[in-house]
């Protein structure tokens, strides 16, 4: 193995010993829970993912193996800031683990993996996931390896279907399915169930281990809550979820579940309002149906394990019939709701998008925008993009041009705008230590005040031994620069993104957050970069080819941030100079009202983890609120934050009925139920015990959490 230069030794242990101050928390394990958002040790969790696909494929292997070394894929994940993978897998390869070898590696240039089983595999992406803070979701996508040529299983065991007069499945019977070998096997749901259970005690161990998307893409003839114990996916996504939990207890991932798709007429569907008198008046994606969840939760042994996983695509993939609809894409928000859109609110669980994607022309182009947008607007930014695999001959072309890495700027764009700080996560010595991107950033310019570099991604205990391959690990770069002075101060931070040759040109991609540390609204910038950029994007280009505001932007307000990014030829570095400002400070209502901002941003560009414990009731049952502010977003020109409600009880007695009262009346609230009054009450399934605590969460037209007042509990005995 090859040994870093002293410089870089040097500065990573100023790194970590900077990390002290920044990081939320150390640990020499993660446990992953959900409440309505998905917690690491108790802590919010921002996923930025992508899927990785090709387990589930008759090569029995992730595809881009037999052109690139694994650590250079993985290398291009963490230092686009994607903190998750999504890898589906066949059940196949599960159950006959010990014959299922690679058809796709070429192991010239991935010699560590000669001789390897597929699980095998598996395993060392694993470990190298882990040294670079990188979780695995693992995504039962098929049962059959290279399945998807033939049929995808829309219920949760092998089948075929009597059809009716007009072509639908009108019953179905057990079946088996051809495997590669030509051997023919029943895929039961006790296949199933001992598939997973084999995954969670191999990986159970590694913290990087999410967790498990029970099936993919459940869709008819499957239903939700009604049709029978063939036909239930909810029940049947119960009695696998609980199997997990029940053979191992000290599980510490998720349980990751899908919706259905198009819903049959059946009798006693009472659950969502179904708009049509035959299946298809209402089209839904596979997997992307969660509508009767509202009436017909799911219900886990472990709740705080369960999170919703719906998935989402758009024109290019299918023309659904709301495609058509002359006002899109400006109605497909009312579609996202009813699909999706409700889920934290009625359920009061997360709903991450575990697969979203498509084609960035064209209407779909419209699509990615209004998706995003909509994401951004109800604060379910977690998320796995389908997929980093190019797949530029498909309906979903990924984020990857080829295999020789070449990115997919458009792409990159959007899964940045949609998560621009996600959890980093870093292995140091026996612990796992937690900060968000923007946390790390302002920690590296830190370092110095012209450049600095730093080791996030990787980890100096599991390093890959890249000395066989000739392949050297590339060390992210922040260099701080042009830092205004005066009446108005802008920060400029700029990090390596990507490095790729181009016909022989050595190309790079930055990333440029533009912070203002004034107390003033910024109004115009200048910013100027050393070599001409081939592209840049987020950004307005002035009329001397320096940059300016974005074009959805005013004013940067103070203490927010913008981040863009450009290519050049070579490498560049960027000035700024003297920003124009407003003459007066901004000054910023109270009650909702925000400076004129058009930015999408997280709260943690202005306010760090903002903590306040309001309204603590005294008396029998004294309860305790604490509100944390996550992110925050300009919708309708106002700002409005997201703010989550954790609420203890501090008695030695158990409270199953409390109010709460808001000085400002919430745009949503979820987990909690509103009164004639104005004020709101916890759900009638509620009871915390002593010394236990609930959740709820709202947002708001504000710019800091809201006054909450705590009206004397009740029934607490």
């Amino acid at each position: 193995m090859t040994h870093p230069p002293p410089l870089v030794t040097l500065l990573f242990s100023l790194v970590l010993l900077l990390c002290a101050q920044f990081v939320h928390s150390c640990s020499p394990n993660v446990t992953f829970t959900a409440s309505d958002r998905i917690l690491a040790n108790g802590v919010r969790v921002d996923l930025k993912g992508t899927s990785w696909f090709g387990f589930e494929g008759d090569r029995f292997c992730v595809e881009g193996l037999d052109q690139r070394p694994l650590p250079d894929i993985l290398d291009f994940i963490a230092q686009h800031d994607f903190n998750a993978l999504r890898i589906p897998f066949a059940t196949d390869i599960v159950i006959n683990a010990n014959t299922r070898y690679p058809r796709n590696i070429d192991y010239t240039i991935n010699p560590s993996l000669r001789g390897k089983t597929s699980l095998q595999v598996l395993d060392v992406i694993f470990t190298e996931a882990s040294s670079r803070g990188i979780l695995i979701m693992l995504d039962m996508h098929l049962f059959t390896s290279g399945q998807s040529k033939g049929l995808q299983p829309g219920l949760w065991y092998s089948y075929k279907c009597n059809y009716d007069q007009w072509g639908n499945c009108a019953s179905v019977y057990p079946a088996c399915l051809l495997d590669p070998d030509r051997v023919c096997t029943n895929y039961t749901e006790q296949v199933n169930k001992d598939a997973w259970s084999t995954l969670v005690q191999r990986y159970k161990r590694q913290w990087n281990f999410l967790g498990a998307d029970i099936q993919n893409e459940p869709h008819e003839p499957a239903s939700w809550g009604v049709g029978g114990a063939a036909y239930d996916y909810a029940a049947a996504a119960e009695r696998i979820s609980n199997d997990i939990l029940a053979r191992h207890p000290d599980y510490a991932g998720l349980i990751f579940v899908e919706g259905i798709g198009n819903t049959p007429i059946r009798p006693n569907w009472s659950c969502q309002n179904f708009s049509g008198s035959s299946p298809g008046a209402t089209q839904y994606w596979w997997g992307g149906n969660l509508e009767a969840a509202k009436c017909r939760p799911l219900t886990l042994s472990r709740m705080n394990k369960l999170v919703y996983a719906p998935h989402q695509y758009g024109p290019s993939v299918y023309k659904q019939n709301y495609f058509s609809s002359a006002s899109f894409p400006s109605n497909m928000p009312s579609v996202w709701d009813r699909h999706f859109g409700m889920i934290r609110q009625y359920t009061g669980k997360p709903a991450v998008m575990g697969e979203w994607g498509g084609a960035s022309s064209g209407q779909t182009a419209l699509w990615l925008d209004a998706f995003v947008s909509y994401l951004i607007s109800k604060d379910m930014r977690d998320n796995f993009f389908w997929a980093i695999n190019p797949n530029r001959n498909g309906d979903t072309p990924g984020l990857l041009m080829d295999w020789t890495l070449a990115p997919d700027l458009v792409k990159l764009n959007l899964t940045r705008t949609l998560q621009p700080h996600p959890t980093r996560f870093m292995v140091s010595g026996n612990s796992i230590c937690m900060s968000s991107s923007s946390t790390m950033a302002t920690m590296v310019a830190a370092t110095s005040s012209t450049t600095a570099q730093y080791v996030i991604t990787t980890a100096t205990t599991g390093a890959p031994d890249t000395s066989s391959s000739g392949i050297s690990s590339t060390v992210a770069t922040a260099v701080t620069t042009g830092v205004s002075s005066g009446p108005c101060d802008v920060s400029i931070t700029q990090r390596v993104s990507n490095t790729w040759q181009d016909g022989g040109k050595a190309m790079t991609q930055y990333a440029v957050v533009v912070e203002n540390f004034s107390p003033k609204p910024i109004t115009a910038l200048s910013l100027a970069t050393s070599s001409t950029p081939t592209q840049f994007w987020t950004v307005t280009q002035n009329t001397d080819k320096t940059f300016g505001l974005p074009s959805h932007m005013t004013n940067l307000a103070p203490g927010s941030q913008f981040e863009w990014g450009y290519v050049v030829v070579g490498t560049s570095v960027v000035t700024v100079r003297s920003p124009a400002c407003s003459s007066s400070a901004s000054t910023a209502a109270t009650s909702g009202g925000a400076p004129q901002q058009s930015t999408v941003t997280s709260a943690s560009s202005i306010v760090t983890s903002t903590s306040s414990t309001t309204g603590v009731s005294s008396g029998g049952c004294p309860l305790r609120i604490t509100q944390t502010q996550g992110s925050s977003w300009v919708q309708g020109g106002r700002t409005m934050i997201s703010v989550n409600v954790v609420v203890q009880n501090t008695s030695s007695k158990s409270v199953s009925s409390f109010k709460v009262r808001f000085a400002q009346t919430p745009d949503q609230i979820w987990n909690v139920v509103a009164n004639s009054d104005g004020s709101y009450s916890c759900p009638s399934y509620t009871n915390i015990a002593a010394g236990a605590n609930m959740q709820l969460g709202y947002n708001a037209y504000a710019t800091a959490p809201l006054i909450v007042t705590i009206l004397s509990p009740d029934n607490c005995n």
